[in-house]
């Protein structure tokens, strides 16, 4: 990670903190002005964050990346959850309730 002096914050260095999410766009209009767009919004039921997975369900935790889930964490037969080698799974506050299938490469955290 990165740190910024503020006093000596410009334009450029603000489009290198913000680069590329999937949902913005980084205009450099000239020296001291950006325009910052969205392309989409924040998430939706498609794209979050499932407590519960279902039959059909395949998600991959990628590596440098984490799946936080607060409370407990249902896999149904079939479900498939892989962790892949540098990513975590932390569930808080609950348990992991697990009739599917678990790979694991990575770590799993449940905080009590």
């Amino acid at each position: 990670m990165k740190t910024y002096d503020f006093d000596i914050f410009d334009a450029c260095d603000l489009e290198n903190i913000l680069q590329a999410g999937q949902n913005i766009t980084i205009t450099k209009l000239d020296n001291c002005t950006l325009q910052i767009s969205s392309t989409g919004g924040g998430g939706d039921s498609n794209n979050g964050i499932k407590y519960h997975l279902k039959s059909t369900d395949d998600i991959t935790v990628k590596d440098c990346y984490e799946y936080f889930i607060a409370l407990d964490f249902i896999l149904d037969t079939g479900a498939r959850f892989t962790i892949d080698n540098g990513g975590r799974l932390v569930i808080h506050s609950g348990v992991l309730k697990n009739d599917g299938i678990i790979t694991n490469n990575g770590l799993i955290q449940i905080i009590l």
